[in-house]
C-alpha cells in the first residue's frame, strides 16, 4: 500500500497535487494555516484528502510542498530535523512527465521565453505542453498531457530552492536582478536557488547560463554561454532592445540542435511572437495614443528593461509595494531618457525622494485613479504612456493582473472623454 501524501500548502499547485494523487490511488492530507471553505473540503474529501491546519505529529508519508512555502518556514524546519524527505511540486509531478524536458527560470522575461519556446517548437512541427509558474502547474500537466514531445517548465527561484535532484534535459537562466529580496535574505541566496536548476544534470545535458552570475554554478552538464549566440537583426521589433536581444539569444542557444529550430527560418515566428497582457503589452485603444501595459514588471530592472525598449518622449507611470531595492539602480537611465515620472502607492514617495534631481518632472498620487486623469491632461500623441510599475502590487491590489486591467480600465475610460486630437 502506498505511503499517505501530505500537501503543504492549499494554493494551486497544492490543489492540482493532490488531484494527482487521487488519480493514481493516493490518499492523504493537505496542510494549510487558512481552513478552505466548506465546498473545498467537500472537493477534499471527494479526492479522499482531508485539511489540517499544522503538520501531523507523525508525518510519515511522501511529502510535497507547494512554492508558496518558504525553505526555512517552520514546517519545513520540522521536516528536516525528523530527517523527512520532501520534494517541491513541480518536481515531484516532473517525474511522470514523459518527453523532453526544458526548463526555464531568470528574473526578467520567463513567462515570455517560455511561450516563445513553445511557439517555435510546434512551428518546427513538435508536441509541446508549457506548464510550472506559468501555470497550470506540473502536476496539472502530469495529469493531463504526460506525454509530449517537450515539456517546456517555467520556474521561480521559490520553486527550486527546495529542489533535490530535479534534472531538465535542456536548462536556460535567462538572466539574473536583484529580486524576491522579501524572501530570500541576500542576491547570493536568490542565485544559488536558481542555480539548483543546472544542479543535477549530467554531461550530456545543456545549461544555458548568463557569463556574469553573482554565485558558482555547480553543475557537470555542457554549459554555453548565452552572450555569444548569433542572431539576425530584428530590427523594428521588441527584440531590438539589448534586454530583450539578450533573452531570445538565451532562447536559440537553449534550442540549438532540434532540427527544425532556427533564428533564420523561424525569424517569422520571433518577429510575429505576441507578448502575455501585461507585458510590455501595447494597447489599441481608439484616442489614447501610444499605450504600454507593463504591469508585470514587479522590479526595477524590469522597468529599465522597458524604458529601453522604447523612443521618444516618455509618461512612466511607477509604484506599489517596493522590494527593499536600491532605487539608485533607475537614476542613470532617468539621468539619459527623463521621462515625466507619475509616481503612486506605498512607495511613491520614497522613490521621489530618491529620483528628484534624476528627472524635470516628478509628482505622487496615491492611487492611480487619482494619477491618472492629470497625466492625461499634460500628455501629447508625441508621448508614449509607460505602464511600468517596478514595484509589487499587494498595497492596493491582489496581483499584477488585477492592476494591469484596472489600469487599462482607466485610460480607455479617460480616452473615450478626452481622446488625443
Amino acid at each position: 500500500m502506498s505511503l499517505p501524501l501530505i500537501i503543504l500548502g492549499a494554493g494551486s499547485s497544492g490543489w492540482a497535487a493532490a488531484r494527482l494523487g487521487a488519480e493514481e490511488g493516493r490518499q492523504g492530507i493537505i496542510v494549510s494555516a487558512s481552513q478552505p471553505d466548506a465546498r473545498a473540503l467537500e472537493a477534499l474529501k471527494a479526492l479522499g484528502f482531508h485539511w489540517q491546519a499544522d503538520l501531523p505529529d507523525k508525518s510519515e508519508g511522501e511529502v510535497v510542498i507547494s512554492p508558496g512555502i518558504p525553505f526555512e518556514h517552520p514546517w519545513l524546519q520540522t521536516l528536516r530535523k525528523r530527517k523527512q524527505n520532501f520534494l517541491p511540486e513541480f518536481e515531484w509531478a516532473a517525474q511522470r512527465l514523459r518527453g523532453s524536458q526544458i526548463a526555464v527560470t531568470g528574473s526578467l522575461g520567463k513567462t515570455s521565453m517560455v511561450l516563445l519556446i513553445a511557439d517555435l517548437l510546434r512551428d518546427a512541427g513538435y508536441s509541446v505542453t508549457v506548464s510550472g509558474n506559468i501555470s497550470p502547474p506540473v502536476s496539472e500537466m502530469a495529469l493531463q498531457s504526460p506525454q509530449a514531445d517537450f515539456h517546456v517548465i517555467e520556474l521561480s527561484s521559490f520553486q527550486l530552492e527546495a529542489s533535490q535532484s530535479y534534472r531538465p534535459d535542456r536548462a536556460l537562466c535567462l538572466n539574473l536582478f536583484p529580486n524576491h529580496l522579501d524572501r530570500h535574505p541576500n542576491i547570493q541566496n536568490y542565485a544559488a536557488a536558481k542555480s539548483r536548476l543546472a544542479a543535477f544534470q549530467r554531461p550530456d545535458d545543456l545549461a544555458v547560463w548568463p557569463q556574469e552570475y553573482p554565485v558558482e554554478v555547480p553543475t557537470r552538464a555542457r554549459r554555453v554561454v548565452a552572450e555569444n549566440f548569433e542572431l539576425p537583426k530584428l530590427g523594428n521589433t521588441v527584440f531590438a532592445a539589448s534586454a530583450l536581444r539578450k533573452n531570445l539569444q538565451g532562447v536559440m542557444a537553449l534550442l540549438e540542435g532540434i532540427p527544425g529550430v532556427n533564428a533564420e527560418t523561424q525569424e517569422s515566428v520571433i518577429r510575429g511572437f505576441q507578448f502575455p497582457a501585461h507585458r510590455m503589452q501595447r494597447l489599441e485603444i481608439v484616442g489614447a495614443g501610444r499605450v504600454v501595459d507593463d504591469s508585470k514588471s514587479t522590479c526595477l530592472e524590469a522597468t529599465k528593461a522597458a524604458l529601453a525598449c522604447i523612443s521618444g518622449e516618455v509618461q512612466l507611470v511607477m509604484g506599489g509595494l517596493d522590494k527593499a531595492e536600491s532605487l539608485d539602480r533607475l537614476s542613470e537611465i532617468f539621468q539619459q531618457r527623463s521621462p515625466q515620472l507619475y509616481l503612486f502607492g506605498h512607495a511613491a514617495k520614497k522613490m521621489k525622494e530618491a529620483w528628484k534631481d534624476s528627472v524635470d518632472e516628478c509628482q505622487v498620487f496615491d492611487t492611480l485613479d487619482a494619477l491618472l486623469p492629470v497625466l492625461w491632461k499634460a500628455r501629447t500623441e508625441a508621448q508614449t504612456l509607460l505602464f511600468s510599475p517596478g514595484c509589487a502590487s499587494f498595497d492596493q491590489f491582489p496581483g499584477y493582473a488585477v492592476r494591469g486591467q484596472t489600469f487599462q480600465k482607466l485610460v480607455r475610460r479617460l480616452a473615450a472623454q478626452s481622446p488625443l486630437s
